[in-house]
């Protein structure tokens, strides 16, 4: 009898003898590699990285830069070989057994950063310049450009007080130096200057270059005191491989209310009339006027780009949309970006061609906001509107009450009011370099920049707000700027590792203004509203306006750089700039920089040290000028007066007076910045950790200010002219470190810190007499105590100095009391001594911004941002925390435990509300997902991310955002009616077609 085959039992033996088979097969087809890997100076390198290509076989070398790696025995295989801080380096595998690498310093200290007018590696440079790349700027939905720099970069503060879309963010660079003149820096988008960085795509950013001492800026003269930032759009590089790929990304976003208002509601104001017997009107609703105006914001952007290049030129463009919808009712923005960039060399690389142009399309839909007690401040109106009063009434027209004091429906502001802008922006330039000679370069560049803005706002008569009967008021503004620089370069190699370049050039630089604007009251139409003014039964003398001016500025500049052997480093320019908008007798100023670095790691005497690969010294000192003033500060205005009959001809005319203009100056000069600005750039442990310190004292002399003259004999009561100074003392810290760097996870992470002091070291001179200057007033129904300054601006004393009357308790009768100058207390605000209760100016700020790539496909990133010690006045307290508002209008909860500990006090401006407003930000967490192979032919990689901004705050303060907007010399007020600072989170995808 035959028995059946035990297949399951002989399963475990056929098994074992596939596994040994398979074994033995594998021990055939394999070999073991060895090597070392060092730098330069053939110094080993320990843990660098050791990747067999194409597969996940890989190691890490010992102590003595050794590996030791078992391959398949297959020649054309490649091992790559990397270390952080220098370029990797591939070896195709032959039938050798050992393979050695050498690898070079390159990745950082070959770095490529943009100065004024060129380039140079950043081993070379010597001031203090700062780059960031478009892979660490924050990601998602960025209402500007410039947000994606925020918390980047050491001494660079970006800021923007509320979420509004259509506001702006405000960039300050090492402290504000003027009083009035503008405290922005200098943007230059592709060389050309001036240009609006909000008129770009972030998705077209390649880099940020940022210029912040004088030695670097001084190259731009008159333009360079407050700093420069040179943006880099994306462009391929002509004479690379090939390329031809499209590229595409897009996201969609929503943006909510971080932070509300803590106001009662319903049941809370009838709980106080009922506890207190106060009498008010209860219209029976339980609205919530914060959920009434605002919304989720869904906001969308799609970006299109196409990119080619091969040996001779290069060419790539995009296409940009986004429509960003505000967390107000009715606040949105749509922007959409056109550009071209062209590159081409011809005759062999001896003639280069660069054009660049952009086009934007912008339309802006505005709520009213940030206007007091006004009654179309909808902000205001939603918070003192009283909760129990409804939306609409029962026949569905919007509820509005008799109340005093012109409390409207917020709904209904948002609803009737009309508020848009249309505008255009365009810039462009064309660059041809031409290679004259052996090392001589001159170049040619043509700017241009064209900025168009319409504005249309409409109020009808049927708004209850509207005290004018229906109100429209139409206006336009342009501005063109065109520019021409003409630059000859030469490279001068004097021998012995010495080389010498040379940059001479001319600058020439128009720009022109002009706008037109009318308006007019009594609308017989609510449907026209701004489209016909003439429908305006009502216009007032000054109604109709409009003006036309122009500027002119130019330039002789030239540099000089010297370097040896890679060690010593000297950089010298000068620049002559002669501005109109200057008095006769000082259109023109000299702008001399010098700066010097000394590279330690290049010395025979640091060969046998290990820690330090780089190390290096610099030390510059240069004299910029601040030209960002009107162009008519010497102007002297009439206006309208208003109308009378010629007795001549019987003809109704316009009669003029003086408007109050200012005198004009003849010795009007430049605001003069002298900076001293010394700096340490270093990287240890093979540039594992790396970066810089710096050092500054900048001090800006003959400030400008609008000054008090006595009339008569002066026609008029101001003069602009140049009496005051500042100074700006500070330190910069900027680290980079690589902690992991693995095959299957790294992370680099950044940190930046700075702590500036900016004194006030006069008003005056011998000619024009200033005590102190009074700022930051604040305003609010209610308030009492004459007036409501908070802050003076005097010699020895820090800009935005608190001077307030010192909260001393209550009296027994619920009254503030106030310390006075002979220790004493008083109820009467007016008699308490004004006394240094705080400071606005931010002691230090700090960023930390970490980026991950793990498991092979997946990228992370993580940005921290602080900002310490330093106060804000809490306006929104102040005047909305009152019991005595109570129950007629609405208050913050704060109201009730007022009222509690007895307060019966009007609103006064005070210590009491100024608080610290330290804090720490999470500013931006990203999660991304490369598909690298998708299996198809021509899509390169699909990245699909995740990203949030503004996702967590931590504070001590008590209102709804501690960060202001830090531009000029009056910051520190929280204001009560400012838009919602938002939360937004982001998905996204981008692919890469090829």
């Amino acid at each position: 009898m035959k028995t059946k085959p035990n297949f399951y039992g002989q399963l475990p033996r056929c098994t074992l003898l596939s596994i040994l088979a398979m074994f033995s097969i594998s021990l055939h087809a394999q070999r073991i590699i060895t090597g070392t890997v060092t730098d330069e100076q053939q110094n080993p390198l320990i843990g660098a990285n050791v990747l067999l290509l194409g597969t996940g076989t890989g190691t890490a070398t010992d102590a003595g830069g050794n590996y030791t790696l078992t391959i398949p025995d297959n020649q054309g295989l490649q091992l790559e070989f990397s270390y952080t801080g220098y370029n990797k380096v591939t070896l195709r595998i032959g039938s050798e057994s050992v393979y050695n690498a050498t690898l070079k310093s390159g990745e950082l200290l070959e770095e490529v950063v943009l100065i004024g007018y060129g380039s140079q590696n950043k081993a070379e440079k010597t001031g203090a310049v700062t780059q960031v790349k478009n892979t660490e700027l924050n990601t998602g939905a960025l209402s500007d450009p410039i947000q994606g720099l925020q918390g980047k970069t050491a001494g660079v503060t970006i800021s923007k007080q509320g979420g509004d879309p259509n506001a702006g963010f405000a960039v300050n660079i090492r402290g504000a130096a003027a009083f009035t003149s503008g405290t922005g820096p200098l943007f230059v988008i592709d060389g050309v200057p001036g240009a609006d960085p909000t008129a770009i795509s972030s998705q077209d950013i390649a880099s940020f270059d940022i210029l912040k001492d004088a030695a670097s800026t001084s190259i731009y003269g008159a333009r360079g005191s407050n700093g420069v930032i040179l943006i880099t759009t994306k462009n391929a590089s002509v004479g690379k491989s090939k390329i031809n790929q499209i590229e595409y990304s897009g996201q969609i976003s929503t943006d909510q209310v971080s932070k509300r208002l803590d106001l009662l509601n319903s049941n809370d104001i009838r709980q106080f009339a009922l506890k207190t017997g106060r009498t008010y009107i209860d219209n029976g609703a339980n609205t919530d006027w914060q959920d009434a105006i605002y919304r989720t914001g869904i906001s969308n952007e799609h970006n299109l780009a196409f990119t080619k290049a091969d040996e001779n030129s290069s060419f790539r463009t995009s296409l940009s949309h986004m429509n960003l919808a505000g967390v107000i009712l009715g606040s949105a923005k749509s922007r959409s970006t056109g550009r071209v960039n062209f590159a081409q060399s011809l005759l062999d690389h001896k003639v280069n061609v660069e054009a660049r142009l952009s086009g934007t399309i912008e339309h802006n839909d505005y709520v009213d906001y940030g206007n007091g007690i006004a009654p179309n401040n909808l902000i205001y109106q939603a918070i003192r509107r009283s909760p129990t009063d409804p939306i609409y009434r029962a026949d569905g027209s919007f509820f509005e009450t008799d109340r005093s004091f012109q409390y409207f429906n917020p709904v209904a502001i948002i609803k009737d009011i009309q508020n848009q802008r249309d505008a255009k922006r365009y810039y462009g330039n064309l660059r041809t370099e031409v290679n004259i000679l052996h090392n001589l370069k001159g170049a040619i560049n043509l700017g241009y920049i064209r900025n168009d803005d319409e504005s249309f706002y409409f109020e009808p008569s049927t708004t209850a707000s509207n005290t004018t009967k229906g109100f429209a008021r139409r206006a336009y503004n342009n501005y063109q700027s065109g520019v021409i620089e003409s630059t000859l370069k030469y490279k001068l190699e004097l021998g012995h590792q010495q080389t010498l370049d040379l940059l001479g050039g001319h600058s020439y630089q128009i720009d022109a203004y002009d706008g037109f604007a009318a308006q007019g009251k009594d609308a017989q139409s609510n449907y026209l509203t701004s489209n016909n003014l003439a429908s305006l039964l009502l216009l007032e003398p000054g109604s109709i306006s409009s003006y036309k001016n122009e500027a002119l500025l130019a330039s002789f500049f030239g540099r000089a750089s010297w370097q040896y052997h890679r060690k010593y480093y000297l950089t010298a320019s000068l620049r002559r700039d002669g501005s109109s908008k200057f008095g006769k007798n000082n259109e023109w100023g000299w702008f001399p920089a010098v700066s010097a670095a000394w590279n330690l790691t290049s010395e025979s005497f640091m060969h046998k040290q290990k820690i330090f690969n780089d190390l290096k010294l610099r030390v510059g000192y240069g004299i910029t000028g601040n030209q960002n003033i009107p162009t008519n500060v010497d102007a002297i205005y009439f206006a309208p007066a208003g109308t009378a009959i010629n007795p001549e001809t019987g003809v109704k005319v316009i009669s003029f007076q003086n408007a109050g203009g200012v005198n004009p100056n003849p010795d009007l000069k430049w605001e003069e910045n002298k900076e001293l600005n010394i700096g340490i750039d270093f990287g240890v442990w093979n540039n594992r950790l790396n970066g810089s310190l710096e050092l500054y004292n900048k001090k800006t002399s003959d400030l400008i200010y609008n000054y008090e003259l006595p009339v008569p004999p002066n026609k008029n009561r101001y003069i602009f002219a140049n009496a005051g100074e500042i100074v700006n003392k500070g330190v910069e810290l900027s680290l980079q470190a690589f902690l992991i760097d693995h095959r299957n996870f790294d992370w680099r992470s950044n940190f930046v810190f700075a702590a500036n002091r900016q004194n006030t070291v006069r008003l005056t001179n011998d000619k024009y007499d200033l005590d102190q200057i009074k700022t930051l007033y604040v305003s609010g129904r209610g308030l009492v105590g004459g007036e409501n300054y908070t802050q003076i601006i005097k010699p020895g004393e820090e800009i935005g100095t608190f001077y307030l009357p010192q909260y001393a308790g209550l009296s027994s009768d619920g009254k503030f009391l106030f310390y006075t100058a002979e220790g004493g207390v008083t109820r009467d605000v007016t008699k308490a001594q004004r006394r240094v209760v705080g400071h606005a100016q931010p002691r230090f700020t700090l960023g930390w911004s970490n980026y991950f790539s793990f498991l092979k496909n997946f990228e992370a990133g993580i940005s921290l941002r602080a900002v310490l010690k330093y106060d804000v006045l809490n306006v929104t307290r102040m005047v909305f925390s009152n019991p005595s508002d109570l129950p007629t209008l609405n208050t913050l909860r704060e109201a009730l435990s007022e009222y509690d500990r007895g307060l019966t006090s009007s609103p006064v401006v005070s210590s009491y509300y100024l608080e610290d407003a330290s804090f720490l930000k999470v500013d931006n967490v990203s999660l991304s997902y490369i598909l690298r192979k998708t299996g198809i032919n021509y899509i390169k990689n699909i990245r699909f991310s995740l990203s949030g901004l503004n996702l967590y705050t931590l504070t001590a303060y008590k209102g709804v955002d501690p960060e202001l907007s830090y531009g000029g010399i009056e910051f520190g007020r929280d204001q009560y009616d400012v838009y919602p600072k938002t939360r937004s989170i982001s998905f996204g995808i981008n692919a890469i077609f090829e």
